[in-house]
């Protein structure tokens, strides 16, 4: 989570946009609303939000909590938003599914990554015996902690091709240094199959060693491997502050909305250039632009409304999860599965008033 999101935010009149971003009221319009959020990484949305003016054109303040300070890990934000502690996260759609397990509803109100953004590569000494996830049987595969998304969609689409649970077996690496262990269990014959993000997918790729066996990198992509877009990085919300605070979740999502218009409609370069100065503290500026182009594909186009099938798609396969024993993997894996309701996740009113006036 990132602990030095720079909003500073002054007051100017609204723009008129239909039902979707009328003006707040007078009383009002001397004050900024707070939304008090916690958020995954740094995301260059927010960032973007903030610098571009929207945020402020929608008398939107967004305060960043640190998690940490309310429950033990991050992954844990349900309980502060449905105690109401925080009012918004932005954070994994599949959050919603283990909130809803666990008797804690959240609901998603617009997506932002409509693609895990994920990778499965297969070493190319192994490509000619590994066609499919059908030869995933008997074979080493590096895809994460077993309670993260890349373990659960490489799990999915074994479970899917007809290979058991537990059929293949993980091979843990440390998330320091990684990439140079992957590498070298690529040199040495250990890794066969490896299921990864940018920038490591990048660098992999680059190394000539491995090939390209699935690409869920943008809705189109994942269509074609899962058969619907897979929803990522989305806005969370408790049922209660929605019911509570209509206007303010619009002028969110309308801000939201704006924002990935831009980014729609703009190039990694001509984004950089106009994220804050700040956000490239102690970063690399080209990597940074780099990892801008790889990850753009991932972004929602268009359409930030979640569909009955990308939802279905995320709760069958973590559903079908087979998650480790580790403390995030147990609270993930356990709860009640019969409260997991697929439309009862998410709600598309905002989004779609947003999208109606903001083209």
């Amino acid at each position: 989570m990132n602990k030095t999101l720079a909003v500073s935010l002054i007051v100017m009149a609204l723009v008129s946009l239909g039902s979707a971003s009328t003006a707040p009221p007078a009383a009002a319009a001397d004050k900024l609303t707070q939304v008090r959020m916690s958020i995954d990484e740094d995301p260059i949305v927010l960032r973007l939000a903030d610098s571009l003016g929207y945020l402020k054109r929608e008398g939107i303040e967004i305060v960043p909590v640190d998690l940490e300070k309310l429950t033990k890990q991050d992954y844990l934000m349900q309980e502060p938003l449905t105690k109401g502690q925080i009012d918004a996260s932005y954070h994994w759609f599949n959050h919603t599914i283990f909130g809803a397990r666990h008797k804690l509803p959240i609901k998603a109100v617009m997506v932002i990554n409509d693609a895990p953004g994920v990778t499965v590569m297969v070493a190319n000494r192994v490509k000619d015996r590994i066609r499919s996830a059908a030869d995933f049987k008997g074979k080493n595969i590096a895809d994460g902690a077993q309670y993260g998304t890349k373990a659960v969609i490489t799990s999915y689409l074994a479970q899917r091709a007809g290979v058991p649970p537990g059929s293949f077996t993980p091979v843990m690496l440390e998330s320091e240094g990684r990439l140079e262990a992957v590498l070298r269990g690529l040199k040495e014959g250990k890794v066969d199959v490896m299921t990864f993000q940018e920038p490591v997918t990048s660098a992999l790729l680059e190394s000539n060693m491995v090939s390209t066996l699935y690409d869920l990198n943008s809705k189109e992509s994942t269509t074609k491997v899962l058969g619907a877009a897979f929803p990522a990085q989305s806005l969370l919300m408790s049922p209660k502050y929605i019911e509570a605070h209509p206007d303010t979740v619009q002028h969110l999502v309308n801000a939201l909305v704006r924002t990935m218009r831009f980014v729609n409609k703009h190039t990694a370069e001509e984004i950089a250039e106009r994220l804050p100065p700040d956000y490239f503290d102690k970063k690399d500026r080209l990597t940074e632009i780099k990892f801008i182009r790889n990850t753009l594909p991932t972004y929602a186009k268009g359409d930030y409304s979640l569909s009955p099938a990308a939802v279905k798609l995320v709760v069958d396969a973590i559903q079908a999860a087979d998650f480790d024993k580790s403390e995030e993997g147990q609270w993930r894996a356990t709860g009640d599965n019969s409260k997991v309701k697929a439309d009862r996740l998410y709600d598309n009113r905002f989004v779609h008033k947003a999208m109606q006036a903001i083209k």
